[in-house]
C-alpha cells in the first residue's frame, strides 16, 4: 500500500512538471527600430512590420506608420481589425456609421466584412490586430469589387479630412 502511495505521488509530480514545461512560453517583446517596409498591395505611403504571427495565414499583430494624408481607400478584411493609435491622428470611415477621429491611445474595432477606409492625418503610427489572416479587398463607392491596382492609382494623395 505505502508503495502504491509513492508511484502515485511521484506520478502527480511528474505530470505536473510536465505540464508545467509544456506552459511555459516566453514573453515577446520588441523593440521600437523594428524595420518597417513597404505592405504589398497597399499604398506606398503605409509602411508596416510584423510583430506576432503571420498574417497571411492567421492572427498577428502588426506596428504601421502612414504619412501625413496616407489615405487606405475603401475595402473590407476577411478577420476583424483592431486598430490602437500610437501617434499622429488618423480618420476611420465605416460605411453607413459615423466617422471615427483616433489619436495616440485612441482604439477601433471594425467587424469582419465591413466596408471601411482609412487616412493618416497626420502621420500616425499604430498596431494591428487581426484574429485571422491580413487579406484585404478593395471596393468602389458603390460597393462592388475593384482591382488592386484601380484603388491604389492616385488615391493617397486625396485624404479624407
Amino acid at each position: 500500500m505505502r508503495s502504491r502511495s509513492f508511484l502515485t505521488f511521484a506520478f502527480t509530480i511528474v505530470m505536473g512538471i510536465f505540464a508545467l514545461a509544456t506552459q511555459a512560453e516566453e514573453a515577446k517583446a520588441t523593440t521600437s527600430n523594428v524595420q518597417l517596409v513597404h505592405i504589398p498591395g497597399r499604398p506606398d505611403c503605409f509602411l508596416g512590420a510584423t510583430e506576432q504571427g503571420d498574417p497571411g495565414k492567421g492572427a498577428s499583430i502588426m506596428k504601421m506608420k502612414g504619412r501625413s494624408g496616407c489615405t487606405v481607400p475603401w475595402h473590407w478584411h476577411p478577420a476583424t481589425e483592431n486598430v490602437m493609435m500610437v501617434s499622429g491622428n488618423a480618420r476611420v470611415e465605416v460605411k453607413d456609421q459615423k466617422p471615427v477621429l483616433l489619436n495616440a491611445g485612441s482604439f477601433v474595432s471594425v467587424p469582419s466584412k465591413h466596408v471601411m477606409r482609412f487616412a493618416c492625418v497626420r502621420e500616425c503610427t499604430l498596431f494591428v490586430y487581426t484574429d485571422g489572416p491580413f487579406a484585404i479587398h478593395y471596393v468602389d463607392d458603390a460597393g462592388n469589387e475593384i482591382l488592386r491596382t484601380e484603388a491604389l492609382k492616385h488615391r493617397w494623395v486625396r485624404p479624407i479630412v
